[in-house]
């Protein structure tokens, strides 16, 4: 027969043991909170990926000019099509291919062209525009992104036929260079 004492010890027991899995199960759903966080951001970054790359090569396989808007105030991009590449007639004739609205996963922050126009330096900038054609887009650049914590991510547009790439961390791009400057 099992005493006061006994009992006792064995109740602290099982009510430590309880204590441990309470914590260890917190612990993994805070883990799995961030993880799930994480993945929703990369989803939906390597979404925008998806769709600057199809626009880059639609656009080198037709005769058609594609646009990925970036909408600032939004937090959202489009995707359109262009039926022309004179992007200068009156009324070009165009198509929305696709309009996606980004969650609180992932924040679209700045763009920084190659031509080191800035979106962070004009005032009451509410959109950024990559203009893709048969040659490969009409200016490369970055999108800065950041995710659910605020780290920064960069997506880069390079100019020519290479592919959209995202990168974690604010990264450098390559500027065009005259002319002059390249010795051979």
């Amino acid at each position: 027969m099992a005493t006061k004492a006994h009992k006792a010890f064995v109740l602290v027991e099982m009510l430590m043991v309880i204590g441990l899995i309470a914590l260890m199960a917190g612990a993994a759903m805070i883990s799995f909170g961030a993880m799930w966080g994480n993945l929703r951001f990369k989803r939906q970054a390597e979404q925008l990926v998806a769709a600057l790359q199809m626009a880059q090569n639609a656009a080198a396989e037709s005769d058609r000019r594609y646009a990925v808007v970036l909408d600032f105030s939004e937090q959202a991009y489009v995707l359109r099509e262009f039926e022309t590449l004179d992007l200068q007639m009156p009324d070009p004739q165009e198509a929305i291919i696709q309009t996606v609205h980004f969650t609180g996963a992932l924040t679209l922050d700045y763009v920084l062209y190659d031509d080191l126009e800035d979106t962070r330096d004009a005032e009451n900038v509410t959109e950024a525009r990559f203009l893709a054609g048969k040659s490969g887009w009409q200016y490369g650049g970055k999108i800065a992104l950041l995710d659910e914590d605020g780290r920064p991510w960069t997506i880069v547009v390079h100019r020519f036929a290479k592919p959209v790439e995202l990168f974690e961390g604010d990264v450098e791009i390559f500027l065009p260079q005259y002319r002059e400057n390249v010795p051979f």
